[in-house]
């Protein structure tokens, strides 16, 4: 009876140590896909910012030039769009190089970072899509 009660112990001890292993790969591997989704989604938002900021360069156009070089000033994107796709190819290589051996705080850091990211290209789409339609109710469209 009583080797039932230790071969007991001994396999309740193992299933949860298994199962702890088992939510820690799982928290790392979720961690990891958030990590590449998020890259993904961030590059996304990035060319879509580019996109917008060219289509209203052209609506200035039809602006009085002393207003054209400030707002085109303001809209030259393309040196911080590349910038921040320069940097986003760094994390996508910090993501294959050492996300196998990061420590799990450094993964949700990152997984942080890329969702602060996130939300600040959101706000900048946002404001972009406010500055088109104020553009083109300026210009009667």
């Amino acid at each position: 009876m009583t080797y039932f009660i230790v071969i007991a112990a001994v396999l309740s001890l193992g299933g949860i140590a298994f199962a702890l292993r088992e939510r820690r790969w799982r928290r790392r591997e979720t961690a990891i896909r958030a990590l590449l989704d998020g890259a993904d989604a961030l590059e996304r938002q990035l060319l879509t910012c580019r996109e917008r900021m060219q289509t209203l360069r052209g609506m200035l156009q039809d602006l009085p030039e002393e207003m054209i070089v400030d707002a085109d000033e303001a809209l030259t994107a393309d040196d911080k769009v590349q910038a921040a796709l320069r940097d986003l190819l760094q994390h996508r290589l910090w993501i294959k190089q050492h996300a196998v051996d990061a420590a799990q705080p450094e993964l949700d850091n990152a997984v942080a970072a890329l969702r602060q990211s996130h939300r600040a290209m959101d706000e900048q789409l946002d404001r972009l899509a406010d500055i088109t339609q104020a553009l083109q109710e300026a210009q009667g469209r």
